[in-house]
């Protein structure tokens, strides 16, 4: 892939491919991994998703564009039915989260089976 660093993971969790994860590492900064990360997004609508479930654990730093990638995110999954939940928030993240209301806005799990269990 050109020796393009991808900073997530993407994979279907259920069998009958309406649950998938995305895994973000290390940082939420906008740029060249928000474009990678609305590909991802866009190809769970595409693939008969019905949740997406994005899990921080791994995420160190977030900015406002971070929080951008998220927000916009979660407007595009709604014009498609899906639901996304946020899993493994760290508390960094978190309190950005909190700060911005956007805790509020957004359906928090402390894990993916939690909000597997969670799912309407």
């Amino acid at each position: 892939m050109n020796g393009k660093v991808v900073n997530y993971k993407f994979e279907i969790l259920s069998e009958n491919s309406e649950i998938a994860v995305i895994e973000l590492f290390q940082s939420a900064l906008g740029g060249v991994d928000a474009i990678n990360f609305t590909d991802a997004v866009n190809n769970s609508s595409e693939n008969n998703i019905k949740l997406l479930i994005i899990d921080l654990n791994k995420v160190e730093i977030m900015n406002s564009s971070g929080l951008g990638m998220l927000v916009n995110a979660l407007s595009n999954l709604k014009k498609h039915n899906i639901q996304l939940n946020l899993v493994s928030v760290p508390a960094k993240v978190l309190k950005l989260l909190q700060i911005t209301q956007l805790d509020k806005v957004f359906k928090i799990f402390e894990n993916s089976q939690i909000a597997i269990s969670n799912y309407k």
